[in-house]
């Protein structure tokens, strides 16, 4: 009985000791992540970007930590860019921090779009890609949705709940209904016939 609880008791201690020599040598402040919190460097990637609502990102920045984050420790950065106020932390420390900001607003290159749509009764101009239906720039009081075709009304009503469309869908609706910018828009609305067949 001595000899099966000794074969398990060595292999135990053994582990132990290793353990133990290895704390003692690992330097905690370096090593062991555990054993302190991980703060910004100096040699830290921090990326700064702004996330539209359209969804596309622009960087901002990309770069080694400027001076006022190194040091700070993920509370420390959360609260000087807080979630409540438009941004989102993503930190990988002590490699990388992602710091995005919100906007409500669209792209450079979205803000120039414009789609057709419905509300009211009437055909409306919205800013944005189709499936934005956020900002509407004006209604078309010439034109009536109940003047419309059949076909172009179903189109726009389509449109106006564009992301559960089938992805052929999507495609047909966006060379019908969307405009790179006003000019296409109102070369459109000039020749709704065509949008109507």
């Amino acid at each position: 009985m001595n000899r099966r609880l000794w074969w398990v008791l060595a292999p135990l201690f053994i582990i132990s000791v290793l353990v133990i020599i290895f704390l003692l040598l690992a330097k905690p402040v370096d090593k062991l992540v555990f054993w302190k919190q991980e703060a910004v460097r100096p040699s830290t990637v921090v990326t700064m970007e702004k996330v539209f609502i359209c969804g596309d990102r622009y960087i901002l920045s990309e770069g080694p930590a400027p001076q006022n984050l190194v040091k700070a420790d993920a509370r420390a950065v959360a609260s000087r860019f807080p979630e409540n106020a438009g941004w989102q932390v993503d930190l990988r420390l002590p490699t990388a921090v992602r710091i995005t900001s919100k906007s409500d607003e669209f792209c450079p290159r979205h803000k120039l779009y414009r789609h057709l749509g419905l509300s009211g009764g009437f055909v409306v101009v919205f800013q944005g890609p189709l499936g934005f239906n956020h900002k509407l720039l004006r209604c078309e009081r010439r034109l009536p949705e109940d003047s419309l075709t059949p076909g172009l009304r179903e189109k726009l009503a389509l449109g106006m709940n564009f992301g559960a469309q089938r992805p052929e869908t999507q495609a047909q609706l966006r060379r019908e209904l969307e405009f790179a910018d006003e000019t296409q828009l109102n070369a459109a609305l000039e020749n709704l016939d065509e949008l109507q067949e």
